[in-house]
């Protein structure tokens, strides 16, 4: 799957659009491909947990077990969120400077404001725990960011 920088793939093969980001004197648009199974690292945290990073871990499991596809991560979704019960938090600080896999991808629609998300499904390693990230916001932040990026 291919993403430009923010994520742009509604159906997983289509691109949407790319975005731009702004810094204090240049606004550029960067191109980056991201891929189901890649790892993304944690960033900088500005207080005790991460404004567009959250934590998802799944608490009860409904009778009905809904199947994704772990090689695209198309389906993650409906099978992890549509069901069950959850415990949910921001992601707090602590977690600066890890590294996780990304499980899944996708754009969703903000029910608050109703533009487009790009969504990222990070591994987390606990069982049955997620960790969300709201792609655009995060990166704009510099909550994550590919391997490497956020070396003292």
């Amino acid at each position: 799957m291919r993403l430009f920088f923010i994520l742009c793939s509604l159906s997983f093969s289509t691109f949407l659009h790319a975005q731009k980001l702004s810094t204090s004197d240049t606004t550029k648009e960067i191109e980056l491909e991201l891929h189901v199974g890649d790892t993304m690292e944690i960033g900088i945290c500005e207080g005790a947990n991460f404004k567009h990073l959250d934590y998802f871990r799944k608490t009860r499991w409904a009778d009905t077990i809904i199947p994704y596809d772990t090689a695209t991560g198309e389906g993650f979704y409906k099978s992890f969120f549509t069901t069950g019960d959850f415990d949910a938090s921001e992601l707090p600080a602590s977690f600066s400077g890890a590294y996780y896999e990304i499980m899944g991808m996708e754009v969703l629609i903000n029910k608050n404001t109703g533009k487009e998300m790009g969504i990222l499904y990070l591994k987390a390693t606990e069982p049955n725990s997620v960790i969300w990230v709201d792609f655009t916001e995060a990166m704009q932040a510099k909550e994550i960011g590919l391997i490497g990026q956020f070396k003292k």
